[in-house]
């Protein structure tokens, strides 16, 4: 018999026209980082940021590559600033996954200075309203006792 609180087993609702499926997603699983490991290892024990960089173009990555995408050959890391300046921003009404627990929270694409695309990355403690495209925003990092080498090790926070 079907457990009562499994979302599994509870009637579509539907919302302003469109249906809401309750659902339960749970997937364990470990990934290597392999060679861009150093991005990870960075951000749990020294509270940096990394990017890679083409010695031969110049293009800067962050989120890492190991090979430039236009010359083929194998980047470097470089330090980024952890500055940059809001291209989009998003309100998440749902949360998919056990990390993400609190609801509503910020998403938002942050171009790092000197980067070629921009990333898409945590934003608090912040206001929807006071958001804004163009918005100068700099990266923060949980302290050391609460990083785990994960992406929500930081996040990004309006330039006062």
């Amino acid at each position: 018999m079907a457990d009562d609180r499994d979302p599994r087993f509870v009637p579509i609702k539907v919302q302003d026209g469109f249906a809401v499926i309750p659902d339960r997603w749970k997937v364990d699983f470990r990934v290597s980082a392999g060679e861009l490991s150093r991005f990870y290892i960075e951000l749990k024990e020294n509270a940096r940021l990394m990017g890679t960089r083409c010695p031969n173009c110049g293009s800067v990555y962050c989120w890492p590559r190991s090979w430039c995408k236009d010359c083929y050959v194998d980047c470097e890391w470089v330090e980024m600033s952890g500055k940059g300046k809001l291209t989009l921003c998003s309100r998440v009404e749902i949360s998919l996954s056990d990390i993400q627990k609190e609801v509503p929270f910020f998403q938002g694409g942050v171009h790092l200075d000197g980067a070629r695309y921009p990333v898409v990355v945590m934003l608090r403690p912040v206001e929807f309203e006071d958001l804004h495209v163009g918005m100068p925003v700099h990266a923060e990092f949980l302290p050391s006792e609460e990083r785990t080498g994960r992406i929500r090790d930081f996040y990004f926070v309006p330039d006062e």
